[in-house]
């Protein structure tokens, strides 16, 4: 059985673990796909399809075209939340954000797991636009569902580049409340930054790579948006909405991408305020990767132990009495 580390944020174990964006966003090409990497594109799409009712099925023999209709809404990532669950469901909110990529579909394997418990929700965004941008729009797209009937305090799921989306989005709301209450689940968030945009420490080339590419710019660990984030008032007003104890942190040992390698007490404080104090740290044996932790088995077991803990539960089902009276 795979073990579990739980430490918080001045733990010694911390300081070694990882978890951030992931490399083929952050770090220019590569130079080759291996048989595993196939494997888990190819799982990728087998489990949308399951997800959302074999919406990948030949033409024909799709459930209906409802399903298809979602399945297209999705992938035009238009900044907006895509409801999986039944239109009627009076459940408490599950939403998730995707990382940094061209295919949303990636988090279906979550929603697929606790569609039946949950009304889900996948933000679906374009991460090439500016994350104030992104982080606008999710604030404006829940405003509505709440204002059409949404109820219940919402669990969040963000995975990697996610967590900096949600992050903004508590920061900008004018209305603290809209968060208040919410728990949130990280998964290898980009706390503080990416390790692959450390180079950006250099002015020119940070104007330059930010010019050219919006998501360099937001996980850039010495730019502006990091001290924003994760620092300063920015970091003080998103922990006096969500509560760190209503916060939990998943990361991976040996993951690349973070920056809790970067020798610099600043980005380290950022590091730390990004992960919170809940922490869980997936061993490296585990043989989980940053990239595809939303569909790995061994990455779901663990986001599901943290579902089914106490905590959550009793939370959880005060929501639900919540949401049918």
């Amino acid at each position: 059985m795979n073990r579990v580390r739980l430490v918080n944020s001045q733990g010694s174990a911390i300081s070694n673990g990882e978890g951030s964006l992931g490399q083929e966003n952050a770090a220019g090409s590569i130079s080759g796909i291996s048989w595993r990497t196939l494997m888990r594109m190819s799982f990728i799409a087998i489990t949308a399809g399951v997800a959302l009712g074999s919406v990948f099925a030949p033409a024909g023999f799709a459930e209906d075209d409802s399903q298809k209709n979602k399945l297209g809404e999705i992938m035009e990532r238009g900044d907006r939340f895509i409801q999986l669950s039944e239109p009627n469901c009076q459940k408490p909110p599950l939403l998730l954000i995707h990382g940094a990529t061209d295919d949303p579909t990636e988090m279906m394997a979550i929603a697929r797991e606790w569609k039946n418990d949950y009304n889900v929700f996948l933000y679906s965004y374009n991460y090439h636009k500016r994350v104030e941008k992104i982080a606008a729009d999710f604030v404006a797209q829940l405003r509505r569902l709440k204002a059409n009937g949404l109820r219940g305090d919402a669990t969040v799921i963000a995975f990697s580049y996610g967590a900096i989306v949600f992050r903004e989005a508590v920061i900008l709301a004018p209305d603290s409340r809209l968060f208040a209450g919410d728990r949130l689940i990280q998964l290898v968030p980009t706390a503080g930054g990416s390790f692959f945009a450390r180079g950006m420490e250099n002015p020119l080339a940070s104007f330059v790579i930010s010019a050219a590419s919006k998501p360099s710019a937001a996980v850039n660990p010495y730019g502006a948006i990091a001290k924003q984030v994760w620092d300063g008032e920015g970091n003080q007003k998103f922990y006096s909405v969500i509560d760190s104890k209503r916060m939990q942190t998943i990361l991976v040992e040996g993951d690349a991408n973070s920056v809790s390698r970067i020798k610099d007490e600043k980005i380290q404080r950022r590091y730390k305020n990004g992960i919170g104090e809940n922490v869980i740290i997936v061993p490296k044996s585990a043989g989980v990767s940053h990239e595809y932790f939303p569909v790995e088995p061994v990455g779901l077991e663990y986001l599901r132990k943290i579902m089914q803990s106490p905590n959550m539960r009793v939370n959880a089902e005060k929501d639900r009495r919540l949401t049918v009276r």
